[in-house]
């Protein structure tokens, strides 16, 4: 596994603390389990690494349920073979909640053009997270890929550094993004999660069991040269930036049926947001154009 030595040469020369973002998907899962391993073959003092899960508290439930029991194995593992992580689960700000804009503020459920949830729902926990352990000056890492989209490799050209797979992060001079799985593909991931026997909480199968439901393409990865199902999208299930509740649809479709309502409502708000019965006739700056939702919106 190529990226081993790459954290691992990372590690040793990086002064700074280390937080990991981790979502229960096949990227993050994959980083966790290659600094796991990093870590393990190591045999000088170490510093600490925090691992970093952000409930939103709208996740798909299956995905929360299983990231949460992972993190909670995770640490007990890493206790016992005396591997510097710990975990912490961090979660929106009560007035930055979901529901409380939507429901309570009249905030128009999420588009790509209105993507306002990215920041209450994710980045402004972490900040907050950071801001408060005094780690300003942190390196982040995560588990993001040049090959996953064409958005996200335009993004990733943003803020280079000399090395390709570290960047300052925008508006944080102190704060460095490394990625070291950028250079992987989708096999790639999949190899490292299959082929990786620890830590043993972090179980590949479950994951992805969890994708093959959610993608509709293959029952389950058995193996790395095969097709993998990877192309489930896991996040909020109130989600309408991504139409049509694809994977909540292929998550009831292969029997998850406790899912349904969810499916339904989720459906509910894409159909309605943009309906003018339901929206006011000015935005909150006065001007004219969809605003918030109404009051009889909201009480529905």
């Amino acid at each position: 596994m190529r990226a081993i030595g790459r954290i691992t040469t990372a590690y040793l020369r990086d002064t700074e603390p280390w937080v990991v973002g981790y979502s229960g998907g096949k990227d993050s899962t994959a980083v966790v389990k290659l600094i796991f391993q990093s870590l393990l073959r190591l045999r000088r003092a170490r510093k600490p690494i925090t691992v970093i899960y952000c409930d939103t508290g709208v996740e798909i439930p299956l995905a929360s349920a299983l990231a949460r029991r992972a993190l909670s194995d995770l640490q007990i593992e890493a206790d016992e073979l005396a591997v510097p992580i710990s975990i912490r689960i961090l979660s929106p700000s009560l007035n930055e909640r979901f529901w409380v804009k939507v429901i309570g503020r009249g905030y128009p459920p999420p588009t790509d053009k209105f993507r306002w949830c990215t920041d209450r729902l994710r980045i402004d926990p972490v900040t907050r997270f950071l801001e408060s352990e005094a780690v300003r000056s942190a390196t982040v890492v995560l588990g993001v890929r040049d090959s996953e989209s064409a958005t996200r490799s335009l993004t990733l050209s943003e803020n280079r550094t000399e090395d390709p797979f570290w960047r300052t992060q925008k508006g944080e001079r102190e704060r460095r993004l490394f990625m070291p799985i950028l250079d992987y593909s989708v096999e790639d991931v999949w190899r490292a999660n299959l082929m990786l026997d620890l830590p043993r909480a972090l179980r590949a199968e479950e994951v992805a069991d969890l994708y093959a439901n959610a993608s509709g393409e293959c029952p389950t990865v058995r193996d790395v040269k095969g097709a993998p199902c990877g192309k489930a999208r896991f996040g909020c299930w109130t989600c309408t930036v991504s139409k049509n509740g694809t994977t909540l649809r292929n998550l009831v479709a292969s029997g998850y049926n406790n899912l349904e309502p969810l499916l339904e409502f989720r459906l509910w708000l894409e159909l309605h947001r943009n309906n003018p019965r339901f929206r006011r006739a000015k935005r909150r700056n006065g001007t004219r154009g969809p605003g918030p939702m109404t009051l009889p919106w909201r009480r529905l």
